[in-house]
């Protein structure tokens, strides 16, 4: 496809990566696919079987031994997480998904997801997700600028709107298609700008996700600098999970902590467009219509609850006593609420990754334009060298 063909020609299709913008905080609109709750109920009920089987049959992989990984006490070589994006993606692609299946895959998604990171809170400890999300803010201003300046300059040494160079440097920076879906108003962005770079930006979230753990072990990263460097490094929250619970659980927990700081500067970002736009071009924006608060992902709030509760230890351990007259016969049976929270947790995420993969079809990828995915990798590129430098600068 290229870039120059004509607006009325290209028709915008958010749909094939909704999940994009239920972690980020944008508000969707959603699409009902069933006339009535009856429908509905059940048509979520068959999605949720669907992504069930998918999970379980990741967790069930992961358990198998796998030569020449499982040696000495090795371990599978793919996480579940990782498993579950990639069974979704080979069905999801190599068969039509049923209408029935989509409310329920959404929910997946957009509720399990949200919840497997607010309970992933009360295994952590406050104060180190205070001190590894300042790093992440810290780092993620200087991936900003850095991305927006390099992705408006190869915009325009490949003669590509500016506006688009925006957009792709938006969605690098912070988080993916919500990013430049929220960006694409205030500076009056064009609709085949925004097709363009959510399809480039989506693209390379994908490839990130699925080298990064590759690359970090061959450079033999330590779990908290490699989480570092995939929440800033990957463009999409579940892209950012998956990648990093594939390296490790530290991985996975230092990485969701950097990513849910980098998309708390989604919202001062997109104000401080709004005003360049507006003293640029000396015209209206949008900027004042736009609801910012809107944009702060309210789970965050959740996840940093449960890790001061658990920091503060009033996340109890109970005990549950039978009497002589019941049934089963009297015992104590002892368990802590907290690795109860654990591994919810990791269920409610392999579950969301599973409906990601669902999500993922590759069909849809064609609308990236040949000029903008030259950008958007190269781009990417420079951006990811540029944070494992300063990773493996910090000694992480």
């Amino acid at each position: 496809m290229r870039y120059e063909m004509d607006q009325t020609t290209v028709e915008p299709d958010y749909s094939w990566a909704q999940y994009l913008d239920y972690m980020e905080g944008v508000p969707v609109v959603e699409q009902s696919v069933a006339s009535t709750p009856q429908c509905q109920k059940n048509s979520a009920m068959w999605g949720l079987l669907v992504v069930s089987v998918l999970a379980a049959l990741a967790i069930g992989l992961n358990e198998l031994p796998v030569w020449p990984f499982t040696l000495g006490g090795g371990k599978h070589p793919i996480e579940p997480v990782m498993l579950a994006i990639i069974l979704g993606m080979l069905v999801s692609n190599l068969w039509p998904i049923p209408r029935a299946c989509l409310p329920g895959i959404k929910f997946a998604i957009k509720k399990l997801l949200p919840l497997g990171i607010i309970l992933l809170g009360a295994r952590l400890n406050f104060y180190d997700i205070v001190r590894v999300g300042m790093t992440g803010v810290v780092l993620s201003v200087v991936e900003i600028a850095s991305a927006l300046g390099i992705l408006l300059y190869l915009t325009k040494r490949l003669r590509l709107p500016r506006k688009l160079g925006t957009l792709l440097g938006v969605g690098t920076a912070i988080c993916g298609g919500t990013a430049i879906m929220a960006a694409a108003p205030v500076i009056e962005a064009e609709e085949k700008d925004v097709v363009f770079s959510v399809a480039t930006v989506t693209l390379m979230g994908l490839v990130t996700m699925l080298t990064l753990p590759v690359v970090g072990g061959v450079l033999h990263l330590s779990s908290k600098a490699f989480g570092v460097w995939a929440g800033l490094a990957i463009h999409q929250t579940p892209q950012v999970v998956a990648a990093g619970f594939a390296y490790s659980a530290e991985a996975g927990e230092t990485a969701t902590i950097v990513k849910l700081a980098r998309v708390c500067l989604l919202a001062p970002v997109v104000f401080l467009l709004g005003v360049w736009n507006l003293r640029r071009c000396g015209t209206q924006s949008a900027a004042g219509r736009v609801k910012y608060l809107s944009m702060f992902p309210q789970f965050v709030l959740g996840f940093l609850g449960m890790a001061l509760l658990r920091t503060l230890g009033v996340i109890p351990d109970l005990t549950i006593h039978l009497p002589k007259e019941a049934l089963i016969g009297s015992s104590d049976f002892s368990f802590s609420l907290a690795h109860l929270a654990q591994d919810v947790s990791k269920i409610s995420i392999v579950l969301s990754m599973a409906g990601v993969g669902l999500e993922t079809r590759f069909s849809s990828m064609r609308q990236t334009g040949f000029r903008p995915f030259v950008a958007g990798l190269l781009g990417g590129l420079v951006v990811g060298l540029l944070m494992l430098g300063a990773v493996m600068g910090l000694k992480l």
